[in-house]
Formats: C-alpha cells, sequence, structure tokens
C-alpha cells in the first residue's frame, strides 16, 4: 500500500517518544528519509536509537519564528515530500483549575507548532506542485472531553486548520488530512477497567496502527483524499 514512499523525505514533528518515535520507524521501514524533530537533542535520543539513519532537527516549536525558518532550511536542502505535525501536550484539569499560561501553552505548542511547520513547508510544496501534509488532531478534538477542555479546544483547531488548508492548497496538488486517535498506548495513557468498557474493541489502539494510517493518507493510494479526518478509536463514541 505504501511502497510508493521509497526514497521521499518525511519531517515529523514531535519525534521524540510515542506516536511520533512510531511515525519515524514506520517511515524509516519504508525506506523514506526521515527528519526527526523534538525539542532538544535529549528528547530526540531514544527515536535516533531505534531509527540511525534519521536526520534530527532539535527546536522548540514555541519559538515559532525560529522553528519556522528552521523548517524552512530543511526544505531547502531536502525537499520535504511529507509533513507529519504530531508534535503536542496536553494536561488539562478542571476548567476554574486551569490557568491563562497553561491555556497559552497548549495552543503555542499544539496548534501554532502545527501552522509554523506547515508555513515552513509550504512555499516549497506549491513550487513543486506536490506534498502531502498529515495533522494529529484526537477523538476529543471530536467528540470533546470532560476535565481536558482546552487540549480538546486545540485539537478542535487542527480539524480547522485541515479542511482550510485542504482547499487552500489544492490547486498546488498538495493534500491535506488529520488522523483523529483515541486512546493510544504511550507512557502517558492512564487506562482502567470503565475506560476500556467504553471502547467496543475493549483495547486502546497502538502506535503503529497510527503510524499506518499517517502513511497511508502520505501515500499515492489517498492521493484523491484531502480535507479528510480518520477515525482511529476503536469504535469509541459509536454508541454514545
Amino acid at each position: 500500500m505504501s511502497a510508493d514512499l521509497a526514497g521521499r523525505t518525511v519531517l515529523i514533528t514531535g519525534a521524540g517518544s510515542g506516536i511520533g518515535q512510531a511515525h519515524a520507524v514506520h517511515f524509516a521501514a519504508l525506506g523514506c528519509h526521515v527528519i526527526a524533530h523534538d525539542i532538544s537533542h535529549e528528547a530526540l535520543a531514544g527515536t535516533l536509537a531505534r531509527v540511525p539513519e534519521a536526520a534530527p532537527f532539535a527546536c522548540d516549536v514555541c519559538e515559532a519564528d525560529r522553528f519556522e525558518e528552521g523548517v524552512r532550511a530543511l526544505d531547502a536542502a531536502r525537499a520535504i515530500d511529507v509533513l507529519v505535525n504530531n508534535v503536542g501536550i496536553a494536561g488539562d484539569g478542571p476548567m476554574d483549575a486551569v490557568t491563562p499560561d497553561f491555556v497559552d501553552l497548549v495552543f503555542r505548542v499544539n496548534v501554532g507548532g502545527t501552522i509554523a511547520a506547515t508555513r515552513g513547508v509550504i512555499a516549497g510544496m506549491k513550487a513543486r506542485r506536490a506534498g502531502r501534509i498529515v495533522n494529529t488532531s484526537s477523538n476529543w478534538g471530536v467528540f470533546g472531553h470532560a476535565d481536558s477542555s482546552i487540549y480538546a479546544a486545540s485539537k478542535a483547531a487542527i480539524l480547522g486548520l485541515t479542511k482550510s488548508w485542504a482547499l487552500e492548497f489544492a490547486p498546488w496538488g498538495i493534500t491535506v488530512n488529520a488522523i483523529a486517535p483515541g486512546g493510544i498506548e504511550t507512557a502517558l495513557l492512564e487506562t482502567s477497567p470503565e475506560r476500556l468498557a467504553g471502547i467496543p474493541l475493549r483495547r486502546h489502539g497502538r502506535t503503529d496502527e497510527v503510524a499506518k494510517i499517517a502513511a497511508f493518507l502520505a501515500s499515492d493510494a489517498a492521493a484523491y483524499m484531502t480535507g479528510t479526518v480518520m477515525h482511529l478509536n476503536g469504535g469509541e463514541n459509536l454508541t454514545g
């Protein structure tokens, strides 16, 4: 399905752990030139141990101008065919405990990081009249979640960006799609029998399953898909 990706250059933001690391491993296995981004070289150590051929790109997405310029320089050096916007943070609590600084940080990372990376690649993609952008939303960005309203709002914003960019970039043959994962097995996931009871498949997703969807959206098999949201949630929310 994704053999056509061999030789393409893929930039993955937030690639130091979890889903981002799975993206790096999977795209590399498909023969892609992987550029792995995270906030520091230390954060990328685990990914580079698994994908030693990946090119590291360490930069704080909250330094939006520096981050965007760094992405633009990468694209100039080696044309970026695929951008996987994966960088993100969570950590909400009840609304009356959320601080303005936390709200600002979540939107600067989750939304601002996605915007800056896309701005960094889009001129090159337009010039080449080709490109794939895969954004990471969340099941909570679609359906909402109690005590995680700020994170959910930031991920809902990603859906708006995805659909708007799909329309804006279509004349250049650039597709923009999103993945909306439910609970995925990472170090940060908290689970319980009650949580799994709400998922018809009775399990959480795996990081490699998310990576395979991203690779599909980046492949020629998905060339006629744009503005689409791929749900990966085990059937959660189908009955509630």
